[in-house]
């Protein structure tokens, strides 16, 4: 299908996407690592990281719900993990693994839905599966196996709700936002700007 094949205005939107986030994300990474320290008088420290843990999935979701074409979501994580490293991450090229894995399921989501929806429901889906994706990775790459279950529920817990709000919410009406700018126009989120419905695409 036509609509479906990048063009190059998608690729540098999603290569502006990519380089703001991974500066984003290297932002955040220092903020989790102070709310973790806040939170150890309290014995929280384990979930200084997850409430803001949804942040790390916006730029696939963002992407996606600006463009609205298969590949978006996981090429831009990609691309943002990728110079996230570039910009200084210590994690190696682990950062781009992980970046590849919550790509990974926020693509799924908009699969599942043939790539046909775009609103919160879809955008807050892919934040989940995100989420879910990395936390199994992290299972053992980060030994979190070794937990307590309930400490464990709670934690994936937290941060599908971060992954609601940042991913889904906050990612929604910040494109929502663009929209109304005109500054997305050229896009497929900015076909109903105006009218505030969401956009389907039809099958030829």
């Amino acid at each position: 299908m036509k609509a479906s094949k990048w063009e190059l205005k998608d690729v540098i939107m999603m290569a502006i996407l990519g380089v703001v986030f991974a500066a984003v994300y290297l932002a955040v990474f220092q903020g989790g690592l102070a709310l973790s320290t806040a939170l150890t008088p309290l014995g929280l420290s384990a979930f200084g990281f997850e409430i803001i843990y949804g942040v790390w999935f916006m730029a696939a979701t963002l992407a996606a719900y600006i463009i609205r074409k298969p590949g978006v979501a996981l090429i831009t994580e990609l691309l943002a993990a990728a110079v996230e490293l570039l910009m200084g991450n210590s994690g190696g090229l682990t950062v781009v693994l992980t970046g590849l894995i919550q790509g990974a399921g926020a693509e799924l989501a908009f699969a599942i839905f043939r790539y046909k929806k775009w609103n919160l429901l879809s955008m807050s889906l892919a934040g989940i599966l995100s989420a879910l994706f990395i936390f199994c990775y992290e299972l053992y790459y980060l030994n979190y196996i070794a937990l307590a279950p309930a400490l464990l529920a709670a934690q994936l817990a937290v941060r599908f709700v971060s992954a609601v709000v940042f991913s889904g919410v906050v990612c929604k009406l910040a494109g929502d936002g663009l929209a109304k700018t005109g500054v997305v126009k050229s896009y497929a989120i900015g076909v109903n700007a105006d009218t505030g419905k969401v956009y389907e695409e039809e099958d030829d």
